[in-house]
């Protein structure tokens, strides 16, 4: 179930908002057990609490926002995990947002920019391609040839092959058409996803779906909240709403990060059309396991075992965690259990595992260390940024585990 928190109007003050939302806090101390950084730390600054109240002193003009307290609020992970749970209802993601806001430096993020400019992105495509295909990304993995580096850290997740055709911009329906959908694709599953974005139109197509592939789409602008860059978020935002045609009954995200943010648009930008659009949002595993697929569409049998992560957003956001599951039992004799400790972090979280490694690698280690003892062939996640830090752990670790989105699994199996 969505929990409603009222819209803020997106203006340059947003201390009262700031204000009225810390002020919920009861400091009651529940969220304690489900923080992952104060779980490594045992530090109250670490906490959602301690960083409530340090939001709160900011806002109040009481502490001057000093590198040590920039540093607690970066080393949140925005997992919203405390939010999942606050008994007095404190919408802790919006919190964080805006005092990101408040605080930014005008110091964008190369990595959100590089990401979010359709022909950096293009270059960087290219580029990526040259590099997978001479054999570089292998041996760079193999040997981590770029170390620890902001860079080595990111080529280290990389999957094997990030080429595919371009992504037309309209699939009918198979048979009789049921509805029509559209596919939002994002900066990074445009970059390092196509594949997964063929298969997810393959597949809504099978199931009778005519897709839309908006062609004017971008970046969601989930690293600029991160960073504090509310502007550039509501810009991206303003340009996704204008790029989906109302006609598609739900606009399907294959990430849950980027899912997470679009369904809050109405919080991001306060008018009707935001709102209409973030109640069409839909993740694609919710989609696909809601609905009644047709008795011709049969998937091959796979005797193996796959174990399930819980990314987050999906979990804590978009409450849809349990999709995973069944839309994964629907292989035949596939066996799918779920990873231990999923109501944990797993420290990806969007730039968190580039800009805190110490602490992403931290809190990641108990999955390799899971995924290890569970043996299975296949980790599904249904996140980008997660996947990617969780398949370079495996692969640091010697784990032959191929990480894979769950419906690009089922896609295998048609």
């Amino acid at each position: 179930m969505r929990r409603c928190f009222p819209a803020v109007t997106p203006t340059l003050n947003l201390l009262p908002q700031i204000l009225a939302d810390a002020d919920r806090c009861v400091l009651c101390g529940m969220c304690l057990p489900h923080c992952p950084t104060y779980g490594l730390s045992h530090n109250e600054a670490e906490s959602p609490r301690g960083r409530i109240a340090l939001m709160l002193a900011v806002a109040r003009g009481q502490l001057e926002p000093d590198a040590g307290l920039r540093s607690h609020l970066e080393r949140c992970l925005g997992c919203r995990a405390c939010e999942a749970m606050c008994p007095s209802l404190v919408p802790y993601g919006r919190l964080l947002r805006n005092t990101r806001e408040h605080l930014y430096r005008q110091e964008h993020s190369r990595l959100a920019e590089t990401l979010a400019t359709p022909t950096r992105r293009t270059l960087l495509r290219g580029a990526l391609r040259l590099f997978q295909a001479s054999g570089l990304q292998k041996l760079t993995q193999k040997l981590h040839l770029l170390g620890h580096s902001a860079a080595g850290r990111l080529v280290q997740g990389l999957p094997a092959s990030t080429a595919a055709p371009a992504l037309p911009t309209f699939t009918p329906a198979q048979g009789a058409e049921r509805g029509q959908v559209a596919l939002f694709t994002g900066c990074t599953g445009d970059l390092l996803q196509r594949g997964l974005l063929h298969d997810a139109r393959r597949l809504l197509s099978a199931l009778g779906y005519a897709v839309h592939i908006p062609p004017h789409q971008g970046c969601c602008g989930a690293l600029h909240v991160q960073q504090g860059d509310g502007a550039s978020a509501r810009r991206l935002a303003r340009q996704n709403l204008a790029a989906f045609p109302a006609a598609a009954e739900a606009i399907i995200s294959v990430a849950s990060g980027c899912g997470a943010l679009l369904h809050e648009y109405d919080q991001l930008l306060e008018d009707e059309q935001a709102a209409g659009f973030a109640q069409r949002v839909v993740d694609i595993n919710a989609f696909l396991a809601g609905v009644e697929w047709p008795d011709h569409l049969r998937l091959h049998p796979l005797a193996q075992k796959v174990a399930v992560h819980e990314s987050c957003t999906l979990r804590n956001v978009l409450h849809g965690q349990k999709t995973l599951y069944t839309l994964l039992r629907r292989i035949p004799q596939l066996e799918v259990v779920d990873l231990p400790h999923n109501e944990r972090c797993c420290g990806a979280a969007g730039s968190y595992l580039i800009e805190q490694p110490e602490a992403a690698d931290a809190l990641r280690a108990d999955k390799v260390a899971a995924t290890a003892a569970l043996q299975p062939q296949w980790l599904a996640s249904a996140n980008i940024g997660c996947a990617m830090h969780l398949a370079a752990g495996l692969r640091e670790a010697g784990l032959a585990v191929e990480v894979v989105h769950p419906v690009s699994l089922l896609a295998r199996q048609l």
